[in-house]
């Protein structure tokens, strides 16, 4: 599949069909419309949690357990770390803490509560890169 400009929803639909064909589907299955759930088996054998944000008002986010995230190709995409120390520390309108990620990631055992990395994916080649570079 090669890369060429495109819209968000086509970007996302090309992610979405590869994740398709080197993941399986999380066990608590995907979220709707919002999130795509899966477990990726890395080159060392390890089965490695990721979320894709398919929604259409979200870039093309995969959130990746830090731990993971080895080396990247040239292509490097965007991202940003969400660490796990930041999670409940803000308030919602009712007062109570609120999570302060997607709602997705907290059906996922190794995503919900620990130090994840954010990519915001601009290609397929990119999706690609990340997937190549985790390591267990």
């Amino acid at each position: 599949m090669p890369d060429v400009p495109c819209s968000r929803k086509a970007l996302k639909e090309a992610c979405l069909a590869l994740l398709d064909q080197v993941a399986l589907e999380h066990p608590s299955g995907h979220q709707g419309k919002l999130a795509a759930r899966y477990v990726f088996k890395s080159a060392g054998g390890e089965h490695i949690e990721l979320m894709f944000d398919k929604g259409p008002a979200s870039p093309a986010n995969l959130w990746v357990c830090q731990r993971y995230v080895g080396c990247l190709g040239l292509e490097k995409p965007t991202h940003r770390l969400s660490p796990a120390h930041v999670l409940f520390k803000t308030k919602g309108k009712d007062g109570k803490p609120r999570y302060g990620r997607h709602s997705g990631l907290r059906s996922m055992r190794q995503l919900s509560n620990a130090d994840l990395i954010c990519f915001n994916l601009q290609s397929v080649t990119q999706l690609r890169d990340v997937l190549d570079g985790l390591v267990p």
